[in-house]
């Protein structure tokens, strides 16, 4: 991988007035700066103490491959990763360890959501290790029988809630790729098919997301469309209204460069709003100037969240401990943003593979289209089973 972001931007980080300027944000905003007493990691000003900072985290919390993935060294992780146990203790039925008493509910449902969350976290650990399980996920067979199960899947979700119902619809969609690409499951392909044309159908072309309840709540909607979008981008499919999902996205910044309006910083809405904005500018390159303003003020504040002790914090000024997926939201945000300003600094190997909906950070600009089976390289997934079985 070319690893040259572009010319040195010294004092991009460390220059930047931390609450920035002319941010558009929405009416009302309870944003508050950092406490004059917050402790944070003053130390991290290049990729190596960036990356300094995860590996003290993991030596706590034991190895981590999404954290210490995102530095290039996947490979390494592979070749001393074990194989892992419920990999072994699948159902026929296509369960997976931990999640046997999945059922398709809706977004309402806790249990669901989390145990999808679970579904996702396996298969991307089959990808990253270039593993498959030996049955496929047959709790998918209702929404591949006919086009009409998928739209009724997707459209009995809680359209209220669009954050919930995003991870759920993305998972949905990704648990499908992965029984189609690695697995062998044709109608999966299918399934896919009719869930990319409902939602091209079904965009707001003011916002440039998707709002099917009609509820106007432009941040939840925002943290929702990511998750969909992650399969867009994924899968290199095209969306239709990128200007407006930029306009949206960068008016929902907040003034201290952050995207939640009641404390200083959220993870989630951090990466999505960035997650959406870097893949916007590299894929379709809308809205250029304002998307590198808002990038340099997110990388200053996010550099605000890590702890001294290693890692990053969910909220800074609030939460005290670090946490894995904040850190991993943190050093995306970071590495995706630095490859557009051109920080040197940050020029470390970053691995930048698509291996799930959150890896391809230039949009899916360099993947063949999804219905090529040359995708299978470009997108690093493990080759399918010859004799794995296809839906009856």
């Amino acid at each position: 991988m070319n690893t040259n972001i572009g010319p040195t931007r010294r004092g991009v980080i460390r220059g930047l007035a931390f609450a920035g300027a002319a941010a558009v944000s929405r009416a009302g905003s309870t944003a508050q700066q950092l406490p004059a007493n917050y402790t944070w990691d003053r130390s991290i000003k290049d990729f190596a103490s960036l990356k300094q900072s995860a590996l003290k985290f993991a030596a706590r919390k034991g190895n981590n491959i999404p954290v210490l993935s995102l530095f290039g060294d996947i490979d390494q992780l592979r070749e001393k990763a074990k194989r892992p146990a419920w990999l072994d203790q699948q159902s026929p039925s296509g369960w997976m360890r931990g999640i046997d008493a999945l059922v398709l509910k809706g977004a309402g449902h806790m249990p669901f959501h989390e145990m999808m969350i679970k579904q996702r976290e396996r298969i991307s650990e089959c990808v990253h290790l270039k593993l498959a399980p030996p049955y496929r996920l047959h709790y998918l067979d209702p929404l591949t029988a006919n086009p009409r199960a998928m739209v009724t899947w997707i459209e009995t979700q809680d359209w209220r809630y669009p954050w919930p119902v995003g991870n759920i619809d993305m998972d949905t969609a990704y648990a499908l790729t992965f029984d189609w690409k690695v697995m062998g499951n044709a109608r999966a392909h299918d399934a896919l098919v009719t869930w990319f044309d409902w939602h091209d159908k079904h965009f707001d072309p003011k916002i440039g997301f998707w709002d099917f309840a009609k509820t106007g709540e432009l941040r939840n909607c925002m943290a929702g469309a990511m998750h969909q979008f992650g399969i867009y981008f994924m899968l290199n499919h095209e969306l239709p209204w990128p200007e407006q999902a930029a306009d949206t996205t960068l008016a929902l910044q907040e003034p201290t460069g952050l995207f939640a309006p009641n404390s200083f910083s959220d993870n989630c809405l951090d990466i999505d709003a960035v997650f959406i904005l870097t893949n916007l500018y590299n894929r379709y390159g809308v809205r250029k100037a304002k998307i590198r303003e808002a990038l340099e003020r997110a990388v200053a504040a996010n550099m605000k969240c890590f702890h001294p002790d290693g890692g990053a914090l969910h909220r800074a000024g609030i939460d005290r401990e670090p946490d894995w997926w904040s850190t991993w939201c943190r050093i995306s945000i970071i590495a995706w943003s630095a490859r557009i300003l051109g920080i040197s600094e940050f020029a470390g190997p970053w691995d930048f593979r698509a291996r799930h909906p959150f890896k391809p950070e230039d949009g899916g600009k360099s993947l063949p289209s999804w219905t090529d089976d040359k995708w299978y390289e470009a997108a690093d997934w493990p080759r399918p089973k010859p004799s794995a079985p296809a839906a009856e």
